[in-house]
């Protein structure tokens, strides 16, 4: 009788951590999270993806910052998107790099997010019709974070990218997305070049301190300039 009473104990168990596990937000490195999601045991009682890619609103409340703040996507233009790898729906969470594109922009260095919300819905538009509830990400295994840098990337082998009078002056070659921020996090302008060798005209009209992201293919680098 003691052996069943363990089996079944086991198996409750295992019942249980199955339930909490379909959806987990593991923290990979500071200011990265990966979702992981999964409910098919349920027929997908938590959302239905319906064979698409899952769209994954976020926002943050005054709150859920240090200092406090306000940020939210765009509900007609959600970014962040978890896609079948053929075991479940899965994507990363940069909160380094992430534009909460309708209001606060970039979270400005220094910030510590203590909680992240956020809702499942159908990208890159939003469908109320089809969405979950408001949800919070610590009830899913999400710890706070601190902003620390823009996702700094520097190409191995290769001559770190420069800005002088600004212009920008860099090795690498072919198509470029440019995007250039105030120290706050602030996003000022974006342009799309093609880089031959020759100089890259940043054209910013205002004096100060600027973060230049350089992005080519899946790769970052972070370029710190003063104009």
């Amino acid at each position: 009788m003691k052996n069943f009473s363990t089996m079944v104990l086991m198996l409750f168990a295992a019942m249980t951590v199955s339930a909490q596990a379909l959806l987990t937000i593991n923290k990979t490195s500071e200011g990265v999270y990966k979702m992981t999601y999964n409910d098919a045991a349920n027929s997908w009682a938590f959302y239905n993806p319906q064979s698409q890619p899952i769209g994954v609103y976020l926002f943050l409340n005054p709150g859920d910052t240090t200092p406090s703040g306000t940020f939210n996507d765009a509900w007609s233009n959600i970014t962040t998107t978890l896609t079948w790898d053929g075991t479940n729906y899965s994507g990363t969470i940069d909160l380094n790099t992430h534009n909460f594109n309708n209001s606060g922009g970039i979270l400005p260095v220094g910030t510590t997010v203590n909680e992240l919300r956020f809702l499942f819905t159908e990208a890159p538009a939003g469908n109320g019709s089809h969405q979950t509830s408001d949800k919070q990400a610590t009830s899913y295994g999400f710890t706070p974070s601190t902003i620390s840098t823009l996702g700094v990337y520097n190409p191995v082998g290769k001559q770190k990218s420069i800005v002088v009078g600004g212009q920008l002056f860099t090795s690498v070659k072919g198509d470029l997305q440019l995007a250039v921020y105030e120290m706050s996090g602030k996003l000022i302008k974006t342009m799309n070049v093609k880089a031959d060798g020759n100089a890259i005209d940043l054209n910013v009209a205002s004096t100060g301190l600027y973060l230049l992201k350089i992005t080519t293919g899946s790769q970052n680098e972070i370029v710190k300039f003063a104009h």
